[in-house]
């Protein structure tokens, strides 16, 4: 069944109408018709199965049949903290991620990050891509993505416990900081990713001097792009919410 995030106020009592975008994806993409069901979304976590009843260009309207928490939100909260990447790889994070179940993005700059901050229609085009996943992947929340901040801002506002993932640690892996505290038992954490060029030894140092445990996944390197959704998967899968 076709899914669609709107506005709460596009919902009442059990009337819902659909404009703009998503009154053109139905009638002229979609091509549905009256008595044809689909899914709402508030950004509330619930969601709403419609029956269309009247169509055209500009504003489809429907009846709420039923409404339901929606069951695609993981219980862990996990914020992806992504160093700014080159050409499509931060939208592939955005895409992938709010696919496996990302609460909040936070892009950042680093010392070693070669893309500047984006414009405000790139912005856009990533919130589009986060709205497109979201509805795809059977999410009941939008994922927050937080405006562009620099590395020391991430590692002074993170107010959940937090993991670096940094290729030259030698001493922890990500499983061994799982198993304890603060992480055990937690109902939300930061992973913090960084660029193509990997953190530089005095940012790893400066987020493990605010508490931030610094941690690897392996013996392999992975790209920046990668590491992120690596991590989501294998946190996920430990606390039983992927697989």
């Amino acid at each position: 069944m076709n899914r669609f995030f709107i506005p709460k106020d596009w919902i009442s009592g059990d009337s819902v109408q659909l404009r703009d975008e998503p009154a053109h994806q139905i009638c002229h993409v979609l091509r549905l018709k009256p008595s044809d069901h689909i899914t709402v979304l508030d950004n509330t976590a619930w969601e709403y199965e419609v029956e269309l009843e009247t169509l055209s260009a500009n504003n489809v309207y429907g009846k709420v049949l039923k409404k339901r928490l929606s069951p695609g939100e993981p219980q862990l909260k996990i914020a992806l903290c992504q160093a700014l990447l080159k050409a499509d790889k931060f939208e592939l994070v955005l895409q992938k991620g709010t696919e496996l179940g990302v609460s909040a993005f936070v892009p950042f700059i680093s010392e070693r990050c070669v893309v500047k901050s984006p414009t405000q229609s790139k912005v856009r085009r990533w919130q589009k891509i986060v709205q497109e996943a979201a509805e795809q992947s059977g999410r009941g929340l939008l994922p927050t993505l937080h405006l562009v901040v620099s590395f020391a801002e991430v590692c002074r506002l993170t107010d959940r416990p937090a993991i670096l993932l940094w290729e030259e640690e030698t001493d922890r892996c990500l499983r061994d900081i799982l198993c304890h505290s603060p992480f055990t038992g937690t109902k939300s954490l930061s992973i913090i990713i960084g660029p193509e060029g990997g953190f530089p030894i005095m940012e790893v140092k400066y987020a493990a001097s605010k508490n931030i445990a610094v941690a690897s996944l392996g013996r392999r390197v992975l790209r920046a792009e990668t590491a992120g959704l690596a991590t989501l998967s294998a946190i996920l899968y430990a606390v039983g919410e992927l697989g």
